[in-house]
């Protein structure tokens, strides 16, 4: 049976320690959602480089009908270095990417995710409040997959977790300093405990 070419775009989701000659990567893309990828490694040509976060466009084959791929050509995109100066931040990106990777993302939903993910990746990597991207990004994607995060999650707020909810999701990040860290924590992990006890989603 003939191997499989496909050319994509996607993040970087997961890259755990190179072992012997290959380098295994998450791949998340429009074209087929998480893809388990491998890049060769050789001192004879050497390889791009790929970090955690990074955006890339790559010629993906593969022998056994998709389960697993290699890199042919890729191109690093846009790469997120400021994630990894910021312990929130890094910690904040790696839960959104879990999300991604562990629960199923429908076809026609995709492009938007990587859209919003890319969104969500700038953020942390410009130094933006990490908590405050999480919560930004959580709450999107769980309204955009279908889920009513507004009329149960956000309606049941109340006081001043209510009105901060609304700061946060409405104003843009750069507003947002002032909003106390411990009200945005409080209401991270109420989202977090609705969308995994009502949407049944795994976030850990």
């Amino acid at each position: 049976m003939p191997g499989q070419t496909l050319q994509t775009t996607g993040f970087i989701l997961q890259k755990p320690p190179a072992e012997d000659r290959h380098q295994q990567v998450l791949l998340f893309g429009a074209d087929g959602g998480p893809l388990l990828c491998f890049q060769r490694i050789s001192s004879r040509q050497p390889a791009v480089a790929l970090d955690l976060f990074d955006e890339v466009a790559a010629t993906l084959t593969s022998s056994n009908q998709g389960r697993t791929w290699f890199f042919g050509e890729v191109r690093v995109q846009r790469r997120f270095a400021g994630i990894g100066l910021s312990f929130a931040a890094l910690q904040e990106a790696s839960a959104f990417a879990r999300l991604l990777t562990r629960n199923p993302v429908h076809e026609e939903s995709r492009p938007a995710v990587l859209a919003l993910l890319g969104m969500a990746l700038q953020a942390w990597s410009e130094g933006r409040r990490a908590d405050a991207v999480a919560l930004k990004a959580l709450y999107t994607f769980a309204r955009d997959e279908g889920y009513p995060v507004k009329e149960e999650w956000a309606a049941g707020l109340r006081g001043s977790d209510r009105d901060n909810v609304r700061r946060v999701l409405n104003e843009p990040l750069a507003a947002l300093d002032a909003v106390e860290a411990d009200s945005v924590g409080r209401l991270l992990e109420s989202l977090r405990r609705y969308l995994r006890g009502q949407a049944e989603l795994t976030l850990d």
